[in-house]
């Protein structure tokens, strides 16, 4: 059986669309004409496929089309979940669901499935991704079924979106893995973009072929390269979708940052995108783009998500933002108290709530901190103990930052930079001197640092490389800063260290990282004084990790599956002792896993279920004056819950409800 995400496994055909005689009509946009940024709105449940008393299933890569009475159809890949943390079997995906509603917005109903894998239709092994498109009042669905002599792209056409029929004369081409189409209507011809591969062992790919009648298609071509091979970890390339909008073409690909996410890549010619033409992000598997009652809808779905998502799609002026990935953010004050903060959800600012004793379990209530704010904080502690807060403005409105005092009191709030995409990533040198590093508009990293120990703030230099997301940074045990950074189609982890403590700058090492990287990945120094970096892999399946062989010294190989299905790079915190504690939480939320250091040596345990109930993201954690380690989870609905060491190092308490008051669902990554 062929596994999903195992499939990209032969050579490609290519050929240059200028060879192939192609005529698209010209785009209206210039250099003086930028295109937008892509985002969306708040996702809105809106249908799930599972019946009352029966199995709970899923609906993975979709399609929507509104029939000629106004009815909305929806068909998609299906099958039963699995248990929270682990992948369906995608080899076993053999029926397409089906689903109708007046409105996208619904209430849907559950129709019979539209098609079911026949094994003596020229060897179909699966049904996968459907699209359907309307052409001269014949249905047609276009869909990925695999076989024995290699994937293949299958027409079913239909007059009433209820029963289907094969083309007779089999599939339409064979490929490589020929996988995920979606086709469009360009100019005077019809265009199918798919998934490729350019040949075996070469790059992902999004390959197009064109048509002038749906059932006879061209010799493939590719429009879009991904900087990963078929040897990197997962599919890297997957559901494309491509959307016109004032003279821009964007193409939609995942997955990005995870199992659900999807980039936009924008470009003024629909037959040639590059990585170079990043333009959002949506947090979403699968999405298709849908145009109804005068605005676009972007759709999500997959293993996880108990079905059908709908939101408003968003079209920007200005790039998107990254939450920082600490939600609330928790951090011991210069007062020896924790101190938790969080975007209030009504937007009118941030707030924040403290423990009332110093290593005790009481907290006061939740009080205004700072005016409306994009993101959570990140925080520095200066040599003399006082506590640096930094946040970044609505809107990306530049950083703001506020200093704690060692007696509790507190500063104004200053300017610390003017244009920024997130809070800065903030370490202290071996010279004592912090030094922050954020990523700016353009997505080029940059940095500052004090120019003595607690005191002011030299001048924004530039780092030296794009990147995909906001920087890490650790201090190595001789007192060296380590940053790593996700490569701008997160095609790698690229690393720099300081040459000396407090000193100059190695160059840029983009090999150190998986290739590719699912998202930002995650550093700590663990009870043997190593650095310990933990990254999730392209799809979600895992996390991987690395080691120093040594404090300061060089590194180890990569470690995969350290970690099952993760919607992100783990959060990770040392316990007083030193050993480390890794925290992950499963697409869809529904699973917290946790591993911890059992022993100087740096071995760790088993995974286990950390419990914690339904959250939006990896739990926030601090460890406490006392050395406890607190935990803090967000649920959908924004209430808040903790769970604490009993002691430091040792066990830990139940979950329990941190207050009744609710903060900002935030998803940790960029937002939209």
């Amino acid at each position: 059986m062929i596994s999903r995400r195992g499939l990209l496994t032969t050579a490609a055909t290519t050929a240059a669309a200028a060879g192939l005689g192609l005529s698209f009509p010209p785009s209206r946009a210039s250099a003086a004409v930028p295109h937008a940024w892509v985002g969306a709105g708040d996702f809105l449940h809106v249908y799930d496929p599972a019946q009352p008393g029966g199995p709970a299933e899923y609906i993975n890569d979709h399609c929507l089309i509104r029939a000629n009475d106004g009815t909305w159809h929806l068909f998609g890949i299906t099958g039963d979940m699995a248990p929270p943390g682990q992948g369906p079997d995608s080899g076993a995906e053999h029926d397409f669901a089906h689903a109708t509603a007046p409105s996208l917005t619904g209430p849907w109903t559950r129709q019979e499935h539209a098609l079911h894998v026949d094994p003596d239709y020229y060897g179909e092994e699966h049904l996968w991704a459907p699209h359907v498109v309307e052409h001269d009042g014949k249905y047609h669905m276009f869909y990925a079924a695999g076989g024995a002599e290699g994937a293949a792209v299958n027409l079913a056409t239909s007059t009433d979106l209820k029963t289907w029929t094969r083309l007779p004369s089999g599939p339409l081409f064979r490929g490589i893995v020929a996988r995920d189409p979606f086709v469009v209507r360009v100019g005077e011809r019809w265009v199918m973009y798919y998934c490729e591969l350019a040949g075996r062992g070469g790059n992902h790919i999004v390959a197009a072929r064109t048509s002038t009648d749906l059932t006879r298609w061209s010799e493939p071509f590719t429009v879009f390269t991904d900087p990963a091979t078929e040897a990197d970890s997962g599919p890297v390339t997957e559901s494309p979708y491509v959307v016109r909008r004032e003279g821009w073409w964007y193409l939609f690909i995942g997955p990005r940052g995870g199992y659900e996410g999807t980039d936009v890549y924008a470009s003024t010619d629909p037959m040639r995108f590059t990585p170079d033409g990043y333009a959002g992000h949506l947090p979403a598997h699968a999405p298709e783009v849908i145009s109804d009652g005068g605005r676009e809808w972007a759709t999500n779905c997959g293993w996880f998500e108990h079905g059908v998502h709908l939101a408003p799609l968003n079209w920007r002026t200005a790039p998107p933002i990254w939450h920082t990935r600490d939600n609330p953010a928790v951090v011991l004050g210069a007062d020896g108290r924790l101190a938790a903060f969080a975007l209030d959800p009504t937007g009118d600012g941030m707030i924040r709530r403290v423990q009332t004793d110093p290593g005790g379990d009481a907290w006061g209530d939740w009080e205004p901190f700072a005016p409306a704010c994009a993101t959570t904080p990140t925080f520095g502690v200066d040599a003399d103990g006082q506590l640096e807060v930094f946040v970044l403005g609505k809107d990306g409105a530049g950083i703001a930052r506020r200093v704690q005092k060692k007696d509790g009191s507190w500063g104004e709030w200053t300017e610390f930079a003017a244009a920024a995409c997130a809070a800065p990533a903030v370490a202290r040198n071996g010279d004592g001197c912090l030094e922050a590093f954020v990523i700016g508009p353009s997505r080029e990293l940059a940095h500052r640092r004090q120019t003595s120990p607690g005191g002011e703030w030299s001048g924004w230099q530039r780092f030296g490389t794009a990147a995909g997301g906001p920087p890490a940074v650790c201090t190595d045990a001789d007192g060296r800063l380590t940053v790593l950074a996700v490569g701008p189609s997160r095609e790698h982890i690229a690393r720099r260290f300081q040459t000396v403590p407090g000193g100059g700058w190695s160059e840029w090492e983009s090999a150190f990282g998986p290739t590719p990287c699912g998202d930002a990945p995650t550093v700590a120094r663990d009870v043997t004084g190593r650095l310990e970096v933990q990254a999730l892999v392209p799809y979600g399946g895992a996390v991987a990790r690395r080691r120093q062989n040594a404090p300061g010294g060089e590194w180890g190989d990569w470690e995969g599956e350290f970690l099952g299905w993760s919607s992100m790079s783990p959060t990770v915190i040392a316990n007083r002792d030193g050993r480390l504690e890794s925290f992950a939480v499963s697409p869809g939320g529904a699973l917290t896993t946790r591993r911890f250091q059992t022993s100087a040596s740096g071995g760790w345990s088993a995974r286990e279920d950390f419990g914690g109930g339904l959250c939006t993201a990896n739990p926030s954690a601090a460890r406490d004056a006392a050395g406890r380690i607190h935990l803090f989870a967000v649920a959908p609905d924004g209430t808040v819950s903790t769970r604490v060491q009993t002691a430091a190092n040792g066990e830990w308490g139940d979950w329990q409800p941190f207050g009744t008051e609710r903060i900002a669902a935030l998803p940790a990554g960029q937002a939209t």
